[in-house]
Formats: structure tokens, C-alpha cells, sequence
């Protein structure tokens, strides 16, 4: 527990540098931005990606601390869609950090969940291949916050479309056939 403690403290002071990563459209794993193109292959990793109807910079803690401690950024494939590199299986990870500039409200948000929490953004990659972790939305309740899941039967639309922005990106790359195939079963559950 002392390591999430010092990660997600460390996580906060070198949230700005990562920070300047994302906005480039790069992930990063413990500061050092990736190009998940070069990451990782279907059978040996797991492909996270998901919706957030707000388009914050994010940083995630890998939370097992049995395992490796990581911090990781996604990659923002645009549109409030993004994915993770590729991670080994049975990491678990947690929304550490959040941070957007509300153009309407001419707000800053700051989000900073405690572990463990609920409204919180959590996923563990239990097996290789492809996971779609869901669509939120943050909602604020005076000065509380919490990231809730859309509708039910709104998030096969939501995973549809991140697919389609995987597609393009992952040009060329092992990942490809699968998200192809994960598109047309979602093609077909729609008739």
C-alpha cells in the first residue's frame, strides 16, 4: 500500500509532463511517451479502450501491488475516445487523476478520486485481446464529482465508434483483424 501511496502522490507532481504527452495525441507508461503500434500482440496483451463524454487529460495507476507499479496516460483517438497501450494481463489499473477546461462554464476541473472509490473510471485486463471498459460521463454535484456509465444500450454505439477510430489508427497491425471482427459482431447484433 506505502507504493500506491508514493505512486499517486509522485503520480500529481508529474501529472504536468505527462500531461504535455497527452495533449500531443501520445500515451505514455511511467512518463516516457509510447507508440502503441509497437506495443505488444493480441495473444500476449490486452487492448484497452473506452468513451468519455468530457475530453479531460487522464492519468491511470496500475493499483496490484503485487505486480509492477505503472502510471499511464492513454492515447486520445479524438472525440472523447481513447485507448491504452497494450498491457500484459492481470494488471489492474484506476483512474488516478483527471483534469479539463469546460469551454462553456469557463471552469477548470481538477478530479482526483480516492482508490477504491465509486465514480470512478477501474478495469483489470483479465485476458489478451480487445476490452472495451465502457462510456462515461462526469457529472459535478456542487462540489463533488463522479464518473457515471452511459446508458446500457447506448455503449455498443460508443464501442462501435472507438473501434472505427482503432481501425485507422492500427493500420497494418496484429490488433487490426481483431478490431475488424469485433466490429462486424457489433454490426450484426444491431439487425
Amino acid at each position: 500500500m506505502l507504493v500506491l501511496a508514493v505512486l499517486s502522490t509522485s503520480s500529481c507532481i508529474l501529472f504536468t509532463g505527462l500531461k504535455a504527452l497527452s495533449e500531443s495525441g501520445n500515451a505514455s507508461i511511467n512518463g516516457e511517451k509510447v507508440n502503441i503500434k509497437t506495443l505488444g500482440s493480441p495473444e500476449t496483451h490486452c487492448l484497452s479502450f473506452y468513451y468519455l463524454k468530457v475530453k479531460p487529460e487522464t492519468m491511470y495507476i496500475q493499483c496490484d501491488s503485487s505486480k509492477t507499479a505503472i502510471y499511464t496516460t492513454p492515447l486520445s483517438l479524438g472525440d472523447g475516445y481513447y485507448c491504452f497501450p497494450p498491457f500484459e494481463t492481470d494488471l489492474s489499473f484506476q483512474l488516478s487523476y483527471m483534469w479539463y477546461d469546460n469551454f462553456w462554464t469557463k471552469t477548470t476541473t481538477t478530479f482526483s478520486p480516492g482508490l477504491g472509490t465509486n465514480g470512478n473510471i477501474s478495469f483489470i485486463t483479465r485476458k489478451t485481446g480487445l476490452y472495451f471498459i465502457g462510456a462515461y460521463d462526469f457529472k459535478t454535484e456542487g462540489t463533488a464529482g463522479a464518473l457515471v456509465p452511459l446508458p446500457r444500450d447506448k455503449q455498443a454505439n460508443y464501442e462501435l465508434k472507438c473501434l472505427n477510430k482503432l481501425k485507422s489508427k492500427l493500420k497494418n497491425t496484429a490488433w487490426l483483424p481483431l478490431i475488424e471482427a469485433r466490429i462486424e459482431e457489433l454490426k450484426n447484433e444491431k439487425k
